[in-house]
């Protein structure tokens, strides 16, 4: 795995930039490391020990342009905080935003490259999944869902599932993050367990 090595901050936003655009303009799969490298007058040997390849690289580009991920999200309901982890997850896709052709073709190069797939769920899924398992779970322990209720297994599911293959997909519907909410994953939280 790599590891965070001493460069400046503003060097790596600009070398995650160039490797960005490099994906943009040729296509995850026509890019090498060694043309991040060039492009961005970069050792290939810091660009690895920096990410350990353009899979990682080219994922924390894309997430480089996202707000950080907040720890916690309380907005003091339940409806309020799946609203809002469903607008954080629906917004980087969101067009006009220039990072959604780029992920577009990722979403398909992820299906054809493991190393690609693997970068994509651990800097990009994974905590967002895990801040709505911590947001569940504590609604769990208030008492708001029941704590045997078999949906807060797939809620990461239910809820960002959707919202991802309408972006890449099937297009926009700013009012589908709200639908699902109400109509999808609140009714199967707030049901008793069978």
């Amino acid at each position: 795995m790599a590891g965070r090595s001493r460069m400046p901050a503003e060097r790596e936003r600009e070398l995650l930039g160039i490797a960005l655009a490099l994906v943009r303009e040729r296509g995850y799969e026509q890019v090498t490391v060694d043309d991040i490298a060039a492009a961005a007058r970069a050792s290939t040997a810091t660009l690895y020990r920096r990410w350990g390849g353009k899979a990682r690289m080219v994922i924390s580009a894309l997430a480089d342009g996202e707000p950080e991920a907040p720890a916690d999200v309380d907005t003091g309901s339940l409806r309020g905080d799946l609203l809002a982890l469903a607008a954080r997850a629906a917004g980087p896709f969101r067009p006009p935003d220039l990072r959604a052709a780029a992920m577009t073709g990722l979403a398909r190069d992820a299906l054809l490259d493991p190393g690609l797939m693997r970068a994509l769920r651990e800097i990009t899924v994974e905590p967002q999944a895990e801040l709505l398992r911590r947001v569940l779970r504590r609604h769990a322990e208030a008492g708001r869902i029941a704590a045997g209720n078999p949906i807060l297994d797939l809620a990461d599911r239910v809820l960002f599932g959707p919202l991802l293959f309408e972006q890449v997909y099937a297009g926009d519907d700013p009012g589908l993050a709200e639908r699902l909410v109400d109509e999808v994953l609140l009714p199967l939280l707030l049901a008793a367990p069978i």
